[in-house]
């Protein structure tokens, strides 16, 4: 810590007016001889009082060094820790850095996996399921059962879609009594 403020010691509490009383009153007498022993005098309190002042300087220069030095030391100390703690922070930095490329790269890779099994499966699923509604299709066929019924019942009435059906009640009159062309026509497709 630094020290206290610097306190002006009583000694040096002479001022230029007191200096100018003392020679005033010291003139005042009636020979040049006291007139001399008072200016000795004054100058000799003033002369102790600026050695005494500058004593206390010096110790107060003193202090200060020695708080200068310290705080210095203090410093150093913490700019050391400081550069190991921005060190440990760069490398973890890196390491980070590291794992969001790796991450990158795995995705990257995920999804082009993801899209070569895509398009490998995709077309060859597509024909298998399309493959085994033409023999369901083919078998109803050759058994007589009426094409487009589901062999198996839910649980509750079911009922077979028909293309009309599908197309939002196409074909039933409507509230004019007119046949309903569709349900694109509906929308006003043009």
């Amino acid at each position: 810590m630094l020290a206290p403020p610097v306190l002006v010691p009583p000694v040096l509490a002479v001022t230029a007016k007191s200096l100018v009383a003392g020679i005033a009153v010291a003139s005042a007498g009636a020979g040049g001889d006291t007139v001399a022993i008072a200016v000795a005098v004054v100058s000799t309190v003033v002369v102790l009082a600026l050695c005494a002042a500058l004593v206390y300087l010096l110790k107060a220069v003193r202090q200060l060094r020695r708080e200068a030095s310290a705080l210095a030391k203090d410093a150093g100390q913490l700019v050391e820790e400081m550069a190991g703690a921005l060190e440990r922070a760069e490398s973890e930095l890196d390491r980070v850095d590291r794992m969001v490329g790796s991450a990158e790269a795995i995705s990257d890779a995920v999804g082009s996996a993801s899209r070569l099994v895509g398009g490998v499966v995709a077309d060859p699923l597509i024909k298998l399921v399309a493959l085994g509604s033409g023999i369901a299709e083919g078998a109803r066929h050759l058994t007589g059962a009426p094409s487009g019924v589901a062999t198996k019942r839910r649980s509750g009435p079911t009922r077979a879609i028909t293309p009309r059906a599908r197309e939002g009640r196409a074909g039933l009159p409507n509230e004019d009594g007119k046949r309903r062309r569709g349900l694109w026509s509906r929308r006003g497709r043009s």
